[in-house]
Formats: structure tokens, C-alpha cells, sequence
């Protein structure tokens, strides 16, 4: 008995789409990696070569300049690559919700099909719903 396209899905597993969540995982890190590094080189900035016999209030001024400007380089470079990221991971996560979403309404039609012996009334739109889009 044919049950249309809903038994396409029945036993599928989506894909793990393992490879675009490692590099996503990398461009989270990579983000990260470069905030931190914007704290820590302003941090250095300030440490550093700081005139700690004489100082004066241009010295601590620049320095206080040099650290806000290299904190804000540090989130303005890294923030693309966790937003990216993030975005990669969610992607990702739709298409499971949406692999799993198919995979229950194929399972609610197939048993409505054997409890009642005929096609469910909405199968001929769940059937078409189903259907994989090729390109």
C-alpha cells in the first residue's frame, strides 16, 4: 500500500551537519579569542612601559585612551565572528527541529492510516507539505 511521500521520512535521520558546526564552534572561538586579546593587549597598554616614578596625568591619560581604544578594536573585531557563528549554530538547529517536525507528522499520518484502514482527510496536504524541494 503507497502511502505517498510521507514514508520518505519514516527511518531518515537528518544529517549531523558536523563539518558547518565545527567551523562554526571555530568561528565562536575566533571571536571570542580576539575580545579577550583586546582586554589583554589594553590591560599590557596600561602595565607596560607606564612611567611609574613620574607620573603624570597626560601619561595616564594616554595610556587610558590607548586601553579604551584597543578594549573596543577587541569587540569590534570579534563580535562579527560570534554573531556568525551563533547564526551557523542556529541554522543548524532549525534544520533538526524541522527534520524532526517531518518525521512526526509522517508517524501521526501513518498511524491514523492504520487505525482507520483508509488515508487520513489532510494527508494529500501533509503529503505535499513533505515533499523535498530538489534544486
Amino acid at each position: 500500500m503507497a502511502r505517498g511521500c510521507l514514508a520518505q521520512y519514516d527511518g531518515l535521520a537528518m544529517p549531523r551537519y558536523r563539518f558547518a558546526a565545527f567551523w562554526a564552534t571555530v568561528l565562536v572561538v575566533m571571536g571570542m579569542l580576539l575580545a579577550i586579546g583586546g582586554v589583554l593587549f589594553a590591560a599590557a597598554a596600561v602595565a607596560l612601559e607606564m612611567p611609574w616614578g613620574r607620573l603624570t596625568g597626560q601619561a595616564v591619560l594616554e595610556r587610558a585612551v590607548a586601553a579604551v581604544v584597543l578594549v573596543i578594536s577587541g569587540i569590534l573585531a570579534g563580535a562579527p565572528f560570534i554573531v556568525l557563528g551563533e547564526m551557523m549554530h542556529l541554522f543548524i538547529e532549525q534544520r533538526r527541529v524541522l527534520g524532526r517536525q517531518r518525521r512526526l507528522l509522517a508517524r501521526l499520518a501513518r498511524r491514523v492510516e492504520e487505525a482507520t484502514g483508509r488515508r487520513a482527510a489532510g494527508t494529500a496536504v501533509a503529503d505535499r507539505l513533505l515533499q523535498q524541494r530538489r534544486p
